[in-house]
């Protein structure tokens, strides 16, 4: 999912934000690795630069994710959710003291961040109302339609490619599921001409709307 239209690193490149860029540090993390976890116990405000970053709830060794942030996004630590680094990753990060006296005039970086959360919550409600109602092939069509819409990069064809960065196991935790049934209904996709799987990790939709009339998607 990505969170702002808007690349956030560019209205920091204004002059009149020169103070507020200085204190943002830059922290780099590897693939898998954690930005922060529950319980961590940091405040701290981040802007992704660059690499793609898991935002995820996990209780009872299940994971619900609530989106991906790409560059120009921004977040913050304190939250209760799990931020993982999917690919290698850059961050600009200060403390969110530091933050909150350093963007004080800057009516654009606090709607950010205002949108930002209130994408995290509507999407926390999404995965309740799937998980409540809806069945797995549903809830794993919602998700790629979801990335696909959201992220996805459209080709001249008019199919759409998505970079998913999970494995079966961990696209099967995010939509309440098991690996076996996932893969599964992944290979059923396929077979029917829904989507195609060019290598680990990456998806082609040939006809989104088709792949969204099999899964019962409602678009927002």
């Amino acid at each position: 999912m990505k969170f702002l239209e808007e690349n956030l690193l560019d209205h920091l490149q204004r002059p009149e934000f020169a103070e507020l860029h200085s204190v943002l540090i830059n922290h780099k993390f590897s693939k898998g690795s954690y930005i922060c976890q529950p319980g961590m116990g940091s405040n701290q405000v981040f802007i992704v630069v660059s690499g793609r970053v898991r935002v995820y709830l996990g209780c009872e060794e299940k994971e619900f994710n609530l989106g991906i942030l790409t560059k120009g996004d921004i977040y913050s630590t304190h939250t209760g959710t799990f931020v993982q680094a999917l690919t290698d990753a850059v961050v600009l990060m200060t403390d969110v003291k530091t933050f909150r006296q350093r963007m004080v005039g800057d009516p654009e970086v606090t709607k950010a961040m205002v949108r930002v959360l209130g994408n995290i919550l509507k999407t926390s409600f999404t995965i309740i109302d799937g998980l409540a109602f809806k069945d797995v092939n549903s809830r794993l069509v919602a998700l790629l339609s979801n990335e696909a819409r959201r992220h996805g990069m459209s080709l001249e064809d008019g199919s759409v490619q998505i970079q998913i960065d999970l494995s079966v196991e961990q696209i099967a935790r995010l939509v309440g599921s098991t690996r076996q049934t996932v893969s599964m209904l992944l290979s059923d996709l396929v077979r029917a001409g829904l989507i195609e799987r060019p290598e680990r990790g990456k998806f082609l939709i040939p006809n989104l709307s088709a792949l969204e009339s099999v899964g019962g998607v409602t678009l927002s």
